[in-house]
């Protein structure tokens, strides 16, 4: 899922985290890229950041791992009142990948209160929480998706969606076409919620099920077509 993730607590007070997607191109000789941090609240806050590497399963879960190959600068901020910051995240590998590597951003608003109980101890409470999507893409990766497999149970059809290319691909505006000798069927955005704005991360699969009226054709080829 390429949306970013942004979680809410109660008793948060009020920030923003733009843009919630990046690429660091390194085919156009990019080594970090900027985002920024604005308080609209009427307090000073602390912020936590940090850099995550991601990968994701079949069924679009995500696991979130520490990286060594980028850094993020401040990794901490107080941040005053109707202020703003600029934060930069660089690369800091020596080798060039073969393929897209997939990252996300997390901007933690930290809630620092003295505890009355121990008096000098501070408790800290994550109040509001914004994960921003970084690519670091080589020189002239390219997506490569292809249905591989799909089954009909039902009024529902389980399809399976491979990128075997070495970048990202958003499902905008998908279509599908399902197709034998004789009969041919196309399913188009309204009929592909689900898969419609989702992501295949590239050297990965995706299983999507979805439930459609329409007939299938009996041993067809399913193709995908997807707007860039």
């Amino acid at each position: 899922m390429n949306r970013f993730i942004l979680l809410l607590l109660p008793l948060l007070f009020s920030f923003t985290f733009s843009p919630m997607s990046q690429t660091i191109d390194l085919g156009e000789k990019q080594k970090a890229t900027q985002y920024l941090i604005e308080n609209d609240s009427d307090q000073k806050m602390a912020i936590e950041l940090s850099v995550k590497e991601r990968a994701m399963n079949e069924k679009g879960e995500e696991t979130l791992t520490a990286t060594t190959e980028m850094a993020i600068f401040p990794p901490q901020i107080i941040i005053q009142p109707g202020d703003k910051r600029t934060i930069r995240v660089s690369w800091t590998g020596k080798d060039i990948p073969t393929a897209e590597k997939n990252f996300r951003v997390i901007a933690e608003q930290l809630d620092l209160k003295v505890d009355a109980k121990s008096k000098n101890k501070s408790g800290v409470k994550m109040l509001m929480k914004y994960m921003a999507t970084l690519y670091l893409t080589p020189e002239d990766a390219e997506e490569k998706l292809s249905i591989t497999s799909f089954e009909k149970k039902g009024n529902e059809v389980s399809i399976t969606i491979e990128n075997s290319g070495n970048r990202h691909k958003i499902l905008a505006d998908p279509k599908i076409t399902f197709a034998n000798d004789n009969k041919k069927v196309l399913l188009e955005k309204n009929d592909l919620i689900g898969i419609a704005g989702e992501n295949v991360l590239g050297n990965s699969k995706r299983i999507f099920v979805i439930k459609t009226t329409k007939e299938i054709p009996a041993k067809s080829k399913a193709t995908l077509k997807v707007n860039d």
